[in-house]
């Protein structure tokens, strides 16, 4: 509950959004719906419509097809939880302070949900997994909040709940904001094993222990995956590599395919004619294309660079290829919607863009992202430093889009100018924080914080070769 009476939050809200009746525009009527698909762990570059050399996703590149594409997109974290908390309220996770599980976002936040919902928009969130648990308090301004409690949580199950309450919605012609986000591609892989590329690999029968849900799984790191249960090293063969990514693309082919469902399903409907369609990520995956698998601290483009998709009327078939960021979507929503952004937002909103206007590149040339356990990250268009312990590093991405050739040695001007204004930003920021600590005590927060104060000591000795063997 909020500690704020609903009369209150409205005259509050009403003195940062004026009256959407005043700032209507011909490109985008508020009476819009929004759909926000957001599916865990999907880095952008395995998508076939991003340049991915298996055909993972023909119902997203159906719809990238007729849809304005972003080409760099980035997530302001590489974990669910700050990456939620930053798209709900269009703030870095220094400026939020939900960055760790033991923080919850405070009843002082305005959240997207909560704003439109001022708006007499009805709202509601379908969410998959242990990390958007309410406790978290991502829930809101949602009239209903869904959460699946369990890490295999699939679009199976959400995507189908979520289309009966669009329809009721729609068939009381009522206007509504709804996001579904499902675990599909997240470990330990539970979707249905399809065989579509996990073929022909010699793999270590040990690593079956992936396909069943109670897989005990902790760090992959420099190619060793230590199983929990009975602290034992597996050191992965490129034969494991490949079927642990041919897993994972498996997984993008199936949450595709309940995707694809669910957008025929509204067409048919004909809910499309006036919503709004967003399709992206929380963040990607590592993949071991920089030692790591999993995402969590990972601050390479692995885990930062998602997807985004937006279509509806009149945006039509487009690529944009200016940074953006996750935390755009919310003053982008409540602009198409009608509604000024708030003054706490720190994103942009992409209107102009979408309608063939030009980007607000100066709002952009700069975008921060923050893992749970230190990690720091400044991205422009080219340049990307990387902060951790003990560690910095600077990559080319003009030149380097992979981030192999570290230049923080030689370039040393240009990493000093870029990790000064990496901690004077997040600084500035972190002062205005809308995060509350959990109560403590409770089993699910208390072992979730344990595996947070793991990664963390184990994030501790990643730099460079000072890896403490898994034993």
């Amino acid at each position: 509950m909020k500690t704020i009476s609903g009369v209150l939050l409205f005259i509050l809200a009403s003195a940062l959004y004026p009256n959407p009746s005043t700032l209507l525009h011909a490109a985008g009527p508020a009476d819009y719906n929004f759909i926000m698909i957001v599916v865990d762990c999907l880095r952008a570059d395995h998508l076939s419509s991003y340049g991915y050399h298996r055909n993972t996703s023909p119902n997203i590149d159906a719809l990238a097809g007729e849809s304005a594409v972003f080409t760099q997109a980035i997530a302001q974290a590489p974990t669910t939880l700050l990456s939620f908390a930053s798209i709900f309220t269009s703030r870095y996770v220094s400026a939020h302070g939900v960055n760790a599980l033991n923080k919850a976002l405070s009843d002082s936040a305005l959240t997207l949900a909560e704003i439109l919902k001022i708006y007499n928009y009805k709202t509601a969130a379908f969410m998959a997994g242990l990390n958007v648990n309410p406790l978290f308090k991502l829930n809101q301004g949602f009239d209903v909040y869904y959460q699946l409690n369990y890490t295999s949580a699939s679009f199976k199950t959400a995507l189908p709940a979520a289309f009966d309450w669009a329809k009721e919605r729609n068939g009381k012609g009522e206007k509504f904001f709804l996001v579904a986000h499902g675990n599909d591609l997240h470990t330990p892989y539970v979707f249905p094993a399809s065989g579509l590329y996990d073929r022909g690999f010699k793999v270590n029968a040990r690593l079956n222990r992936l396909s069943a849900p109670e897989s005990p799984l902790i760090t992959v790191y420099k190619r060793k995956l230590m199983l929990k249960s009975e602290l034992e090293v597996i050191r992965l063969s490129d034969d494991d590599i490949g079927h642990i990514v041919a897993r994972y693309d498996e997984g993008i082919h199936y949450a595709d395919g309940l995707v694809g469902d669910f957008i025929r399903k509204l067409r048919a409907a004909k809910m499309l004619d006036r919503t709004i369609l967003i399709v992206t990520a929380d963040h990607g995956e590592g993949l071991f294309d920089h030692d790591y698998f999993f995402h969590d601290f990972n601050l390479y483009d692995d885990t930062l660079r998602v997807p985004l998709i937006i279509t509806g009327p009149g945006i039509g078939k487009k690529e944009i290829l200016q940074q953006v960021r996750l935390i755009d979507l919310m003053p982008t929503i409540l602009d198409m919607a009608g509604i000024a952004p708030g003054r706490d937002a720190q994103g942009r909103s992409l209107k102009s863009p979408l309608y063939g206007g030009e980007t607000d590149a100066a709002g952009n040339e700069y975008t921060f992202a923050e893992s749970s356990v230190g990690g720091k990250v400044l991205r422009s268009a080219g340049w990307k430093l990387i902060r951790s312990p003990g560690k910095t590093e600077l990559y080319d991405l003009k030149k380097d889009p992979a981030e192999r050739t570290d230049l923080a040695g030689t370039e040393k001007e240009t990493a000093d100018e870029l990790r000064k204004k990496l901690s004077d930003s997040l600084a500035a920021d972190a002062k205005d924080a809308l995060s509350e600590a959990l109560p403590p005590g409770m089993r699910f927060t208390d072992n979730m914080t344990k595996v947070d104060a793991e990664l963390r000591e184990f994030y501790k000795h990643m730099p460079g070769d000072r890896v403490r063997p898994l034993r």
